[in-house]
């Protein structure tokens, strides 16, 4: 498992409903006609020595019986088995074996599903599903924005415990689109941290019992600590007595670092590509991208995506599949951009023990995840 974000040993402003760079706020869909993604099937992707063959048909499921609108994020269980999130109303997960066999779907009426963690406790595995407020129906491109919520429950679908939202709390306002997480981590003392990517920025420190501990982060344009589209939360614990905290601020095209109290450390630029969490495994780090800009100007490319791979002490850029190659002219990381059509809208991946790595899309046409084999 993930050795800093899925933490195994512990417990872990307005929205306007077209507003695209949030990544849901697109009111249509955009349907991705061109051939070239599905002929890029066994493609090899990839930058100094760090290459992937893509199988984009890994998943070896039935639509009808496991649907999928978004595959939006993963974790494997101790079991070594591979769950993913989605936002279908049937069901909210769907496990797979690594080799894409399906085991099984559960979840229905867990709407929203847009992040996920897995942890034990007390020799027991729990999951828990991140409700962004964006609730789909089962067919077309119909999405309603509503508060999310952050709910525990066992591995089997037991629900264990509803967190409350911020305005149950007493410290936020009433009202829709007011809580909208993106994502949780669990840090080392066993609390969690909730970015609330969609709505207001912040970050919520909070038991398992639902108690707050702490709240930062949160909009503060002009200021390096500034989040805007915090769409996902990490944690690197390699260095024990100075753990970091990881939050994407996405529509900036910058990660950003924080101590667990909320102080902010440094940033990471990505121009061009809009990232999202990140995943650490050995001395590399992962995300995926959701979109990149045109290359040659500033302007957002739709139906693109792609990933990176960095440097885990350096933080810099080794490889994107998909993207161009990095390179860095006086320290500087040039801007980034897609070369290949072969995904679409990178939301989240997992990185297994064999380097072997499980792609989320968004918006790919209910794509289930697919996976890329390290070229060795």
């Amino acid at each position: 498992m993930n050795d800093t974000k899925r933490f195994a040993p512990f417990l872990v402003a307005a929205l306007a409903l077209a507003t695209v760079c949030l990544g849901h706020g697109d009111a249509t869909s955009h349907t991705h006609e061109d051939s070239n993604a599905h002929s890029a099937q066994g493609a090899v992707l990839g930058h100094n020595g760090l290459r992937y063959q893509v199988d984009l048909n890994w998943a070896k499921a039935d639509p009808e019986v496991a649907p999928v609108i978004n595959s939006h994020a993963l974790a494997e269980g101790r079991d070594g088995l591979i769950y993913v999130v989605t936002d279908h109303p049937k069901n909210a997960f769907v496990v797979f074996k690594k080799d894409g066999t399906f085991v099984r779907s559960f979840g229905k009426g867990l709407v929203g599903g847009h992040g996920i963690e897995i942890f034990e406790k007390d020799g027991e595995e729990y999951l828990i599903h991140v409700d962004c407020g964006w609730h789909f129906e089962a067919e077309g491109w119909n999405a309603t924005p509503k508060n999310g919520r952050v709910t525990i429950l066992k591995t089997d679908g037991t629900i264990v415990r509803r967190l409350p939202t911020p305005f149950e709390m007493g410290i936020g306002e009433a009202g829709d689109k007011q809580f909208m997480p993106c994502d949780v981590a669990v840090t080392p003392q066993g609390t969690i941290l909730i970015a609330d990517g969609y709505a207001t920025d912040y970050i919520y420190e909070m038991t398992l019992t639902g108690e707050l501990v702490r709240r930062w982060g949160g909009k503060a344009k002009g200021d390096p600590a500034n989040l805007s589209n915090a769409h996902g939360i990490s944690l690197d614990v390699s260095d024990k007595n100075r753990p970091l905290v990881w939050v994407p601020s996405r529509s900036e095209n910058k990660l950003k670092a924080f101590t667990l109290e909320g102080e902010f450390v440094e940033t990471i630029d990505l121009p061009g590509a809009y990232a999202g969490q990140l995943f650490f495994r050995g001395d590399k780090v992962y995300t995926a991208v959701c979109w990149s800009k045109e290359r040659g100007t500033d302007q957002r490319l739709s139906q693109s995506g792609f990933l990176l791979v960095m440097d885990r002490k350096t933080k810099r850029v080794l490889s994107a599949p998909g993207g161009n190659e990095p390179v860095y002219i006086d320290g500087k990381l040039q801007p980034l951009y897609q070369t290949s059509k072969t995904f679409l809208h990178g939301h989240d991946l997992y990185v297994d023990s064999e380097g072997a790595i499980y792609f989320g899309e968004w918006n790919a046409d209910r794509r289930y995840p697919a996976k890329l084999t390290p070229v060795r």
